[in-house]
């Protein structure tokens, strides 16, 4: 299955979410998809973007409000520690989403290493995820909705192709210190919260 078509499945049912997306093919893909530019992407720190969501969900003034990590395989297998400690955590309110396509797609596709047995949801249990599961088609998704939708933490790996040519939607037109500014005042209005101080910062 295609990202694109993942990402147009899952699109409808977050506007309630908080969307934190790892860089490259998943947020160039997300914002192809939403426009969505209350969505923090993670440019320029792969392999972050879950522990920066799993700090936004453990502190969410509503604990309710679910946070949504779109991540790449290749940005998560360059943090994978840090299952670790999402995995001690484990909020009801974090989704973490793993796009696997087993390549580093905005590269050019070189294919990841161990590419063909790795299975990321058997790792994310053996760090101690209760519940991981792996989806391998948009049959296999539209069943997983209710489940991926319902209260409570869960890991998601979704199987999606690797081009054979390099696919790369138009990136968003934002990045740096922009994004900070445009994330943090979403928020800072949306909950009523104080991200910036006095000093903008």
């Amino acid at each position: 299955m295609k990202v694109r078509e993942c990402f147009e499945l899952l699109a409808p049912h977050a506007s309630e979410a908080v969307v934190i997306s790892a860089l490259g093919m998943a947020a160039n893909e997300w914002w192809a998809v939403t426009r969505s530019d209350e969505t923090f992407y993670m440019h320029g720190a792969m392999g972050f973007a879950s522990s920066f969501a799993l700090g936004v969900a453990l502190t969410m003034p509503n604990p309710r409000t679910p946070v949504w990590t779109l991540n790449g395989d290749g940005s998560m297998c360059m943090n994978l520690g840090s299952l670790l400690t999402e995995a001690s955590r484990q909020p009801d309110n974090l989704k973490h989403f793993v796009v696997a396509n087993r390549c580093y797609q905005t590269v050019g596709g070189l294919p990841m290493a161990g590419r063909a047995d790795t299975d990321y949801a058997a790792i994310a249990r053996g760090a101690g995820v209760r519940d991981a599961i792996t989806i391998r088609s948009l049959d296999e998704m539209r069943q997983a909705l209710p489940r991926i939708l319902a209260p409570g933490y869960l890991f998601t790996v979704l199987e999606v192709d690797c081009e054979a040519v390099p696919v790369i939607p138009p990136p968003q037109p934002f990045e740096g210190a922009e994004m900070k500014y445009r994330f943090g005042r979403h928020m800072e209005r949306r909950f009523g919260v104080t991200v910036f101080g006095s000093q903008g910062y």
